[in-house]
């Protein structure tokens, strides 16, 4: 390991799994390792992350992490989000905070009250992106990569590290961004650099047959003025490409950036933890 570029190592947390791939620094990346670690879901009465905290505090024991630095993507099972209007009336960071806050209040009532809550960098004149999740999660997980020091660089929701690597795509047009994961799809409307809305749902095994109608209900959820046909569709999990019968939707598959020393088809749920 070059001390001038030193490794760099993603883990993706999700409720039964965790995906670790650990490759070169430097201009020229490559793949070193990879390791997807299975446990059983968190019991009832427990929070839904806790087995995913305990697997990594068991990989930062055993040294796996050594010398790397580290990065931390958090499955969307884990994330809420919602749309945050400009308001002319906020004038500092803390007042537009305050008002995402009340924002996640109004939607999950007493429940938002212990979350930690982040707005996206997005232009403050225009609707933005807020994320929330459970503060005791992200004290649990400090407190798990504390042995790692300055190393653990970054926790990040799956979605929007997903909308980073792929939203000079969308650029200024109207369009559909859909994330998928086992279980989950995660739908945002976006326009002119603008969140109009964002859902996750629960999916199942025949997501991608269901997912034609799940848009066409979504679009009557948003309203008749921000009706648009086209989807970009991010499903490092599922197998490519898609049998989709899409009718008027106007669905493109987003395929994940694989380093030297991965599968195309095998290696794609590893894309998560690169940031690629």
């Amino acid at each position: 390991m070059s001390l001038l570029w030193p490794d760099q190592l993603g883990v993706a947390l999700y409720p039964d799994r965790l995906l670790l791939a650990r490759s070169s620094g430097g201009w020229r990346r490559s793949l070193k390792h990879k390791q997807a670690i299975g446990f059983a879901a968190a019991e009832d009465g427990t929070p839904l992350w806790q087995a995913a905290v305990d697997a990594l505090a068991r990989e930062v024991a055993a040294g796996t992490m050594a010398g790397a630095d580290v990065t931390l993507v958090l499955s969307n099972r884990f994330v809420h989000y919602a749309p945050v209007p400009h308001n002319d009336a906020l004038a500092s960071a803390e007042e537009q905070l305050a008002f995402a806050r009340h924002c996640f209040a109004r939607i999950h009532g007493s429940q938002a009250e212990g979350w930690a809550v982040k707005l996206s960098r997005a232009d403050q004149r225009k609707t933005r992106l807020a994320c929330a999740m459970e503060q005791t999660l992200i004290d649990a997980l400090a407190k798990v990569m504390a042995p790692l020091g300055s190393r653990y660089r970054s926790l990040q929701p799956h979605l929007m590290a997903s909308f980073n690597r792929w939203r000079t795509r969308l650029g200024g047009r109207p369009g559909w961004f859909v994330v998928a994961e086992p279980g989950l799809l995660s739908i945002a409307l976006l326009s002119d650099g603008q969140w109009h809305s964002v859902r996750t749902l629960k999916a199942g095994p025949d997501w991608a047959q269901e997912l034609p109608g799940v848009l066409s209900r979504e679009e009557l959820l948003v309203g008749s003025d921000a009706q648009c046909d086209e989807v970009l569709l991010f499903a490092p999990d599922a197998a490519t490409p898609l049998m989709l019968d899409a009718g008027k939707w106007r669905i493109r598959e987003l395929l994940p950036t694989l380093l030297p020393g991965m599968n195309a088809g095998a290696d794609a749920p590893f894309s998560i933890a690169l940031g690629a």
